[in-house]
């Protein structure tokens, strides 16, 4: 689109080939404003609003979509890493300052629970913290760590996790929720989205080490469409209408050997589920957190700097533009170690957890050849019927040095910024 070259634009999915877009139509015409340079910044709420509208207005023209003079065009789909960006755009500076939050939510596939040796009650869920900026759904993950000024650290157990994504449309206010499906569902907006974990702080500390483990950079790529709540209504226990596939499937190929984008088969299937098989669905974990935050529990947990990470402001607020991760089906690299294992991992930890523990990721990492975890130069593919499919590889940084950092001690709440104060 010549008028519209260097900028940023929102568009309708006009064609897609097996879950990746092919065709696209800029939106500009309806909104102005849906095509920028620079950073769209906190703005971006009312941006995806817009974005929606004009996609129902352009949809509802019908013939029309596709006839109109430079607003289409054909993606290169060698080009697809730089063209298609994250659907939802969130900065650093927005995630540090409270602005914005990703929260995760893990065990709540019963066949994941299971191979991670999650609780058997299924009235548990873990939330937690996940600040990383997303990327879109074709550009690398990396397999180092690059946390601030600290040296890049080897990631050697890192796993994949495919999930549902969400957006909150409008503020969520967890002491006044929305108060049925309908009035939920018309404020959000899914989108394919991959939980990329780190899992050696998490097996070191099952009860916090889920932010540290996850929130590296670059470990959530998303995309590489988005469709509003009222359309998609993703089916899950007691709620929504239609059962979605989810799935991903990891290849070792190398870029001579493997198909193109959009053709099958890739690689090894490793997850595939439906949004059936969730524990509770998006509506259902909305409704727990608000119950959360009005009982008085405060989730809090350390970033792999030390900082206290949280999933809502000092109000119970979870601003527009925030995401939701719903949580990863069976399939994923890490496995409880059978009951003999971990008595001989406790014997060789001198008879503690904590040393068990240690023992368990040393095993894993001597043998990390052949194993399910990523690797250096592996590809990645997720999807969710509806919502796309994102391939991503694994890529190793510049330097990779170990480096150590204190993140013990409990978070303490009043380190939040607090809301500034009325007039």
């Amino acid at each position: 689109m010549p008028e519209h070259q260097g900028e940023t634009c929102y568009g309708l999915v006009l064609v897609e080939a097996n879950g990746i877009p092919v065709r696209v139509r800029a939106l500009s015409d309806r909104y102005p404003q849906l095509c920028y340079a620079g950073d769209p910044g906190h703005g971006q709420p009312q941006l995806l609003r817009w974005a929606f509208a004009a996609a129902d207005a352009v949809t509802s023209a019908g013939a029309e979509t596709d006839t109109d003079d430079g607003l289409a065009e054909d993606l290169a789909q060698e080009r697809l890493a730089e063209l298609v960006l994250p659907p939802v755009e969130i900065t650093g500076l927005e995630l540090d300052a409270l602005q914005r939050f990703v929260i995760g939510v893990g065990l709540n596939y019963a066949e994941h629970r299971e191979e991670v040796g999650g609780e058997e009650d299924e009235t548990e869920l873990l939330v937690f913290p996940k600040p990383v900026v997303p990327t879109g759904p074709y550009a690398p993950v990396r397999a180092g760590a690059q946390i601030g000024e600290l040296p890049v650290r080897p990631v050697l157990l890192l796993d994949y996790e495919v999930e549902l994504g969400l957006v909150l449309l409008e503020d969520l206010d967890l002491r006044n929720p929305p108060g049925n499906y309908e009035a939920f569902i018309n404020k959000v907006a899914f989108f394919t989205a991959n939980d990329v974990s780190d899992r050696e702080p998490i097996i070191l500390d099952e009860e916090a080490g889920y932010t540290r483990g996850k929130s590296h950079p670059n470990y959530l790529p998303i995309g590489p469409w988005m469709v509003h709540g009222r359309h998609l209504r993703p089916r899950a226990r007691n709620e929504g209408e239609h059962s979605l596939e989810i799935g991903a499937a990891v290849s070792q190929l190398r870029p001579a050997d493997e198909p193109p984008l959009g053709e099958m088969p890739f690689g090894e299937e490793r997850q595939l589920s439906t949004t059936d098989a969730m524990l509770r669905g998006p509506w259902a974990i909305v409704r727990h957190l608000s119950q959360t935050f009005r009982r008085g529990q405060i989730v809090c947990m350390r970033d792999a700097n030390g900082h206290p990470r949280f999933i809502h402001d000092a109000d119970g607020v979870i601003p527009a533009g925030s995401i939701i991760l719903t949580g990863t089906p069976g399939g994923t690299a890490i496995r409880e170690p059978r009951l003999v294992e971990k008595a001989g991992l406790f014997v060789r930890g001198g008879l503690s957890v904590q040393g068990a523990r240690k023992a368990f990721i040393e095993d894993l990492e001597q043998n990390i050849a052949g194993s399910p975890y990523l690797e250096v130069g592996d590809k990645v593919e997720s999807w969710v019927e509806s919502l796309g499919r994102q391939r991503w590889s694994v890529e190793a940084d510049a330097e990779r040095r170990p480096y150590s950092i204190d993140t013990s001690g409990a978070c303490e709440p009043d380190s939040r910024p607090q809301p500034p104060a009325q007039p």
